[in-house]
């Protein structure tokens, strides 16, 4: 996998990881279902019933059946299977120290979607992919459902499907939030969008360019984009999926600071005025996204320099120490970016 954007993939990094509803076959599943669980593994009774008890709460009662633990460290990595409403794999982490379960990850099949997910979900799901994939790209080869003490890329509480080169989140702590991410090779993507990207870059002006390596398809919050980038993410242009607008445009060759001391005093000051940043920027931002910026305020941070109108949309460019924009966003003014 390339880039993949945990769509918790945040988006600006585009180093997807490439993120439903709360136990959702838990509040489905048949009351009569009796938990059995099987633990010959001399684990402690209580440490048992926490494992058996996180599993629960995300899968419901099933059969359980502890298979292994590793318990030489202080956090300990202890893998079961499950079976009921579909055959799973499961691994959870146990902090012996603070006596809790810091982790549950169930590992599902792909073809179990369907036994696993509740009705609504499963339609929900499928309904955002037929208007997110309309390339039907997104196959599914397994999916997950976890729960975890630390953020991953934001999320602690969710559903993921994967897929090769794709993923798509459900956020249960969030209303069942969608996002999604698809890899496409630059030859699989959008040709006018292609050149749309490269022409952009250049637009910008720095003068080295490291070539696009891929392009992602993705969903995150109220945006629908399309990301060009390198493997190195030192170049990236996102478009709107529908729009066909460009939103962002940024080159890292074009930061020139040696370090964050040096950030921090090269910028201590505004490097330019807010006029002679209007005038900078105004001929690039004209350019690359078709905007005028007469009538524009300026707000200066260190080396960010934020483009505000009312009712119209606003753009944030960030300078380096020669005074050159090497990153442009546009923000529309109802924050929708497609």
């Amino acid at each position: 996998m390339k880039k993949l954007i945990s769509i918790t993939a945040t988006v600006t990094s585009m180093s997807l990881l490439l993120s439903i509803a709360p136990a959702a076959w838990a509040e489905s599943s048949p009351t009569s279902v009796v938990q059995d669980v099987s633990n010959t593994l001399n684990l402690d009774q209580k440490v048992t019933k926490q494992l058996t008890d996180a599993i629960t709460a995300l899968a419901g009662k099933q059969t359980i059946q502890f298979t292994s633990a590793d318990t030489a460290f202080d956090d300990w990595v202890v893998n079961s299977t499950l079976t009921g409403a579909a055959k799973a794999d499961v691994t959870q982490n146990y902090n012996s120290k603070k006596a809790k379960v810091t982790s549950t990850l169930i590992n599902y099949k792909a073809d179990d979607l369907n036994k696993v997910l509740d009705q609504a979900l499963y339609n929900k799901i499928q309904s955002f992919l037929k208007s997110f994939d309309k390339d039907k790209k997104f196959k599914a080869d397994a999916f997950w459902r976890v729960k975890q003490d630390v953020n991953d890329s934001g999320l602690k509480n969710y559903w993921v499907i994967w897929g090769h080169d794709q993923s798509l989140y459900v956020d249960v702590d969030h209303n069942n939030q969608l996002s999604a991410s698809i890899l496409y090779d630059l030859k699989e993507a959008r040709a006018t969008l292609t050149n749309k990207a490269r022409n952009s870059l250049k637009m910008l002006g720095i003068s080295s360019v490291k070539a696009f390596d891929y392009s992602l398809l993705t969903k995150e919050n109220k945006d629908t984009l399309w990301v060009y980038q390198d493997d190195s993410s030192i170049n990236s242009v996102h478009i709107g999926s529908s729009t066909g607008k460009v939103w962002k445009v940024i080159n890292e060759f074009g930061t020139d600071w040696n370090n964050d001391a040096d950030f921090k005093k090269s910028f201590a000051k505004p490097k330019l005025s807010k006029k002679k940043a209007l005038s900078a920027a105004a001929p690039k931002v004209k350019s690359i996204f078709g905007l005028n910026l007469k009538g524009y305020s300026v707000r200066i941070q260190d080396n960010q320099y934020t483009f505000t109108k009312k009712g119209a949309t606003t753009l944030i460019g960030k300078i380096n120490k020669k005074g050159a924009f090497y990153s442009f966003e546009a923000i529309p003014v109802n924050g929708v970016r497609n």
